[in-house]
This record gives structure tokens, C-alpha cells and sequence, in this order.
């Protein structure tokens, strides 16, 4: 079975998504990051739209990145922790929560890429939060989360 977004479709199916997830869940309680289940149908929920800027990062571009589906599980679960029920309109109605979570989880991400060392991806990664620091649709205070990052990781 193929799953289909409007950004892309999985080439994975929904069992093997989970036992993704339920993997990479494993890492993040094994590495002290509280979180509860994620589940596949969320995380194919979460992409199954445009996102409002023009990402055009695809659930598999996800699934095959142990960086990035670390991202996407925490930012999910902050997600969670404040009360939403996952969906793409979480990205058009709730942005500066979304905002928010998204960059918690990309501290989280940078701090487990640099603990094992992945330097390269940690270069990558900054060259994306430094364009963060150019959008004018986030808040002063979420831009200053975006200048830590940068300084941290750099």
C-alpha cells in the first residue's frame, strides 16, 4: 500500500512507519527525552497537506532520516503535551505553538546529531536555521530561540 500526501507519497507502509517510530521512540527514552506514542496515522496526518511556507520536505525524506524523524517525533509529541490533536491545520491554525515545538525539536535533534558526532549534518541543519532567522512571520521571541540555536550548534 502507498500512502499519499499532497507532499509526496511513502513508498513505506503504515506497519513498517510504526515500527519507525515505536525504534526511534526507543532512542529518545534511552537518551532522557520524555515521550509518549506517536502514532503512524499522526505522522502521515501531519504531512498530508501543503505546509504554509512551502516546505517541501516529504514523509520519506522523513522515514529515511534518523535526524529528521527524531525531529518529527518530538515535535509531534510537544505538540501533544500542549493539548492539539495532530493535523496539517496545526500548521495554518496554531502556528506560533507549531513554531515553538518545532524548535525544540530541533535542539533536540542538533544535541543528539552532535552527540554522535555528525558534524555534517549538523552544518546542514544550521544553514536552514539561519533562514529561519530571515522569515519575518516569526515572533522576536522565536527568533531569539533561532539566534541560541545558532550559536550553540555553530
Amino acid at each position: 500500500m502507498i500512502l499519499m500526501t499532497s507532499r509526496g507519497q511513502s513508498r513505506i507502509n503504515k506497519k513498517e512507519i510504526q515500527k519507525k517510530i515505536n525504534n526511534t521512540i526507543s532512542f529518545l527514552l534511552k537518551n532522557k527525552y520524555p515521550v509518549d506514542e506517536v502514532q503512524a496515522q499522526e505522522l502521515i496526518d501531519y504531512f498530508s497537506g501543503e505546509a504554509p511556507l512551502g516546505d517541501t520536505t516529504t514523509i520519506d525524506d522523513i522515514l529515511d532520516s534518523k535526524w529528521l524523524l527524531i525531529h518529527e517525533i518530538i515535535e509531534i509529541a510537544e505538540l501533544k503535551k500542549m493539548g492539539f490533536q495532530i493535523s496539517v491545520q496545526l500548521l495554518y491554525n496554531h502556528p506560533i505553538e507549531v513554531s515553538q515545538a518545532h524548535l525544540k525539536a530541533t535542539k533536540y535533534e542538533l544535541n543528539f546529531a552532535s552527540e554522535a558526532n555528525d558534524s555534517s549534518w549538523v552544518k546542514s541543519r544550521l544553514v536552514h536555521v539561519r533562514s529561519w532567522l530571515e522569515a519575518t512571520t516569526l515572533p522576536n521571541e522565536l527568533l531569539d530561540q533561532c539566534q541560541q540555536i545558532l550559536n550553540r550548534f555553530s
